[in-house]
């Protein structure tokens, strides 16, 4: 399996046509369409439920979405040691775990909780940039526009998002009693081994995928993830101190005390090679910018902005322009690395200055096209044929929908219009106003990409991007990768370029979108009793096909099924009944006893390491000869399914003939040398049936538990049943000494019959 990697480095990676100055200073005619039909409010309603997709940990099941379930449950208790040699444990040194363990693990079990967050992408590491920076982004555009999130209805929704994000990062601070910093955990899972497992990640946990935890401590610095987080909490006390003060209270504690901390200890942290920091000084600008709006704390802003006696920038800004004297053109967009654009998108407003208003203003001119204030500057991003701004082929939809939130926040603070009008021609050609009438909008139109990078949405069953062909659930809301620098776009599974989809993507989707139908969308509506129920399907049955057959033997292969998909779950105590009649034996003088099982190929010993029971002949009606055989998983939980060939062969009567017949056969009836469905195997979970039709069960008049069918249930009976405990011979009939009717004959069922005789 082809191992994606996360390669994207802002400067280094854009595309050299998004940077040659002065082409396509306007847009096309065709990207700036007035009259499509684009519903902004159905696409801003299906935009939120993507997180729902992307949501890990407990309390996932029986959500807004059917399909998913708690997953990585594990990471309740990762374990509090330094990282072994099977990625198991933390990059914390054993000394620095020694020095601070009351705070790391107060209740003294050895394990952190770290659960919650969302999976980055189609994969389900949760690393730190992209996380932070997505729970910033979405709180920031709820922050500006959240008139559209109650417009659609969808107010009390977005708060469960924002609440699951900013729990998370609550979790993952551990505070001394001053309130101080010791640790923040900043990612989960490893990249380089989360990538190789093409897996809903309901079943990740069985399948022992190792998701050690990073931290930032004073020994292992990490200022820009600790400033991410510090920007989202302080984002989200703003949304919620009104609703929820001490919910936001302790949001904006834990981001001062986290701002704090990434001040005494600067430097860029982990993440594997998959999203590497240019630098800290953009989250470090982002996080202190939110603080001065929570608290009116002017000290914040000095940070960014203070400036030497001889007009040298000594704050972060400096960074980007050195002095006073210097200018600074922003070439780039608002990006899980880089952050400038919303830094200067909310310090403008504040500052007011001509400095800020430029650096915001510059940008937006740069992407769009319209005219900069400098009538001799000419520089603008190029644009494709159609008019769509890529800066970056990988994922050129979520930097375009960045670039548009900003836009609808420039003219919330301005009343300028003229940005929001190239954002909306921008959103409607992701809505499918394109040379390829695409949307890029899973499940937004039926022209939508139906292919998205994203293990959950599949749900492959073999690990396998091409198995099934199409995707098992729709991945509503999900921005795809979007086009190329020629409007070109690919909608395959395994094309993470064009296909890609994450966290970061989608969060300033939805702002640009709350923007979007603020301005543009009056009288727009969502869609009533979203998201839809998906069709009924049948999570178990049974296959089976042919493998030989003559006069003596059959021989097949049978395929239980574990079809579960909402969510996937691996199950336990599945077992199949295969019926069978030998009434020809019967006329014979022949019984049951002349009939052998044999068990040629187990795929469950292979895969799961325990060979699966295969149980019998038991009598179904014995007077007509009816048997089955059971086979038995239990103590095999999987998903998928788990192939078992086995044959009934019959032994030859006194004169060295056989009297073997299929032709009346209840589970052998249509089986062909090609696997089909096979309704006349029933499968059980449980002991409770669940598929198959089993054949008509005559009355015999026996009452379960008459073991000797002397018509009364006594000593004698006690007495057969503890003999055949001890010596597990001889032919018994299952719906008379299956007591407890779980299709086992065992010291339950004994258990029972002592209840009986004890109540009569």
């Amino acid at each position: 399996m082809k191992v994606k990697r996360y390669l994207r480095k802002a400067m280094a990676l854009i595309t050299t046509a998004a940077i040659i100055a002065t082409l396509f200073a306007g847009t096309s005619a065709h990207a700036a369409s007035t009259t499509a039909p684009f519903n902004y409010a159905e696409a801003l309603q299906k935009a939120i439920y993507f997180y729902d997709a992307e949501k890990c940990g407990t309390g996932i099941t029986g959500g807004k979405l059917e399909w998913r379930g708690d997953c990585h449950v594990e990471d309740c208790q990762v374990p509090l040691i330094p990282k072994n040699t099977d990625s198991v444990g933390t990059n914390l040194s054993q000394a620095f775990i020694n020095k601070n363990k009351a705070v790391l693990d107060p209740d003294g079990n050895g394990s952190l909780d770290l659960h919650g967050g969302f999976h980055d992408a189609g994969d389900h590491v949760k690393f730190g940039l992209p996380q932070s920076y997505t729970i910033s982004t979405l709180g920031w555009g709820f922050y500006e526009f959240r008139d559209s999130f109650q417009k659609i209805n969808e107010e009390d929704h977005m708060i469960d998002i924002l609440k699951w994000g900013n729990d998370y990062l609550l979790r993952s601070t551990f505070l001394d009693n001053n309130g101080e910093v010791v640790a923040f955990c900043y990612q989960v899972g490893e990249g380089s081994i989360d990538h190789n497992w093409w897996q809903p990640p309901e079943l990740n946990e069985k399948n022992k995928v190792q998701r050690p935890a990073y931290f930032a401590t004073s020994e292992t610095p990490a200022s820009d993830q600790c400033a991410g987080a510090a920007a989202a909490l302080a984002i989200n006390y703003l949304n919620f101190k009104d609703s929820e003060p001490e919910y936001a209270q302790k949001c904006l504690d834990t981001a001062k005390a986290l701002y704090k901390f990434a001040v005494k200890y600067r430097g860029c942290g982990y993440s594997g090679g998959f999203y590497n920091s240019s630098f800290d000084d953009d989250e470090m600008s982002w996080a202190a910018v939110w603080l001065n709006i929570a608290t009116g704390d002017k000290s914040y802003i000095n940070d960014i902005v203070a400036v030497s006696a001889d007009g040298h920038y000594t704050g972060y800004i400096k960074k980007i322009v050195a002095s006073t004297q210097d200018d600074w053109q922003n070439i780039w967009v608002h990006s899980w690395d880089t952050v400038w654009g919303g830094v200067f998108a909310k310090l403008a407003p504040i500052t007011n200055s001509e400095r800020d208003w430029y650096f915001f203003r510059w940008n937006l001119e740069y992407w769009s096209g319209i005219p900069h204030e400098d009538p001799n500057d000419g520089t603008f991003m190029a644009g494709t044929p159609a008019g769509f701004k890529v800066i970056n082929t990988w994922g050129s939809a979520r930097y375009n929908a960045a670039a548009q939130l900003c836009a609808v926040v420039y003219t919330k603070y301005t009343e300028k219009q003229d940005v929001s009008d190239w954002a909306r021609s921008q959103m409607n050609y992701i809505l499918g106003d394109n040379p390829m009438g695409r949307s890029y909008e899973v499940g937004y139109s039926e022209s939508s990409a139906k292919h998205p990078h994203h293990r959950a949405a599949h749900g492959s069953k073999t690990l396998s991007m091409l198995e099934p062909a199409e995707h098992r659930h729709t991945l509503w809301g999900a921005l795809v990768g979007g086009p190329d620098s020629k409007d070109n776009h690919v909608d395959e599974t395994t094309d993470f370029v064009y296909n890609e989809v994450a966290i970061d993507y989608n969060a300033g989707f939805v702002g640009a979108l709350a923007g979007l139908l603020k301005y543009y969308g009056e009288g727009q509506k969502p869609l009533a009793d979203f998201p839809p129920k998906e069709s009924d399907s049948i999570d178990f049955y049974a296959e089976s096909k042919l493998e030989q057959e003559n006069a003596e033997r059959t021989q097949l292969t049978v395929n239980i099924h574990n079809e579960t998909s909402r969510p996937p779950q691996f199950v336990d105590g599945l077992k199949l009944r295969y019926f069978f009649n030998i009434s020809e034996m019967l006329s014979a003088g022949q019984s049951i006893k002349d009939v052998a099982v044999q068990v040629m190929y187990d795929e469950a010993s292979v895969m799961d390491g325990k060979a699966a029971a295969v149980k019998g002949p038991f009598a179904w009606n014995e007077a007509n000869g009816d048997y089955y055989i059971e086979i038995d998983w239990s103590g095999n939980g999987f998903y998928g399914d788990r192939e078992l060939q086995f044959a009934l062969v019959a032994a030859q009567d006194s004169g060295w003939k056989t009297h073997w017949d299929t032709t009346n056969d209840w589970s052998r009836q249509n089986i062909t040398d090609k696997y089909a469905v096979n309704q006349k195997i029933s499968v059980f979970k449980n002991g409770e049936k669940l598929f198959g039709v089993e054949p008509p069960k005559e009355n015999t008049g026996i009452k379960p538990g008459d073991l000797n069918e002397d018509g009364s249930i006594d000593a004698l009976d006690y007495a057969i049943f503890k003999k055949y405990l001890l010596d597990r011979t001889g032919e018994i009939k299952l719906d008379i000494w299956d007591l407890n009717k779980d299709s086992e004959v065992n010291a339950l069922d004994f258990a029972e019959l002592k209840n009986i005789l004890l109540n009569q």
